[in-house]
């Protein structure tokens, strides 16, 4: 007669807790004897289907797919389980890499914080390219059905997506009254969208700048969420400064692309680029 194990003794001897071993029951996988004092009682055969368990688990599957794949799916269906397994696996190992690089330039590469928060530094140049969808101006959602599906499909591609706005260009001169409206939407530069596959539909436009002043801010502010006004200001009154210094003049929208924002009481620590097209 083969031996019972109690739910404690039988989940430490294959290193798992006893709730896994409830969850998976669950989902038919496990069937333990269950006694009428509630106790379960587990044989040791059993113990191989927990492996394959821990071990379908690990590879990605959910619990209900292992459910389906140890209950239901027959050998010569399982060569192609585990391709689509390995599909998805290969999408998110794209995915990581690119956080991982993202992470890379929010990390500073070894900047301190003093120096992280002083304020920015500019440069000239051709900025990569990058997708841009609408869905907001000047703080009221313009949505279309479109406009939905695409931030429901990029959302999973945070951080590489960034939060940016983009501001009118009214006339060539650079400075705050030559900005209008003002709009927010989603971005993702070109290179990650295409390595990822990203989704893309006709509310979802290809930027591809010019000459640009290109900003980048890295500085503590004081919170202006019921001032949108003075916060536009704060991010874009630097670099029309250096424009104005410079002798530069706007050829095209401002695009404001932000990196990261923190809150601590009433200040935010900004990370932000703000790509304004010039001429001159």
């Amino acid at each position: 007669m083969s031996r019972h194990y109690k739910i404690g003794e039988f989940a430490k001897n294959l290193g798992v807790s006893a709730g896994f071993l409830k969850h998976h029951e669950k989902y038919g996988l496990l069937k333990p004897k269950v006694a009428e004092s509630g106790y379960r009682y587990y044989e040791f055969h059993q113990a191989m289907l927990v492996v394959q368990c821990i071990r379908l688990q690990n590879m990605g599957f959910t619990s209900k797919e292992i459910s389906e794949i140890l209950n239901h799916t027959v050998s010569a269906d399982m060569r192609q389980v585990f391709e689509e397994k390995r599909e998805k696996i290969l999408q998110k190992y794209h995915l990581y890499r690119e956080m991982l690089c993202y992470m890379d330039h929010l990390s500073g590469k070894g900047e301190s914080e003093a120096e992280k928060i002083k304020g920015g530094e500019w440069c000239v140049l051709r900025p990569e390219p990058f997708y841009y969808v609408e869905n907001a101006c000047e703080g009221q959602f313009i949505g279309n059905e479109k406009r939905y599906e695409a931030a429901l499909r990029w959302n999973e591609y945070m951080p590489m997506v960034e939060t940016c706005s983009r501001f009118e260009r009214l006339d060539r001169e650079p400075g705050l009254s030559s900005v209008g409206q003002w709009y927010m939407g989603l971005r993702i530069l070109k290179g990650a969208a295409d390595r990822l596959d990203i989704f893309r539909n006709e509310e979802v436009r290809l930027v591809e700048p010019g000459k640009c002043l290109v900003y980048h801010v890295w500085e503590r502010r004081k919170r202006n969420l019921e001032r949108p006004k003075k916060a536009m200001e704060l991010i874009l009154e630097d670099p029309l400064e250096i424009c104005q210094k410079h002798g530069f003049m706007m050829a095209g929208d401002i695009y404001s692309a932000q990196r990261f924002c923190s809150t601590a009481q009433d200040e935010n620590y900004m990370e932000e680029l703000v790509m304004i097209p010039v001429e001159g």
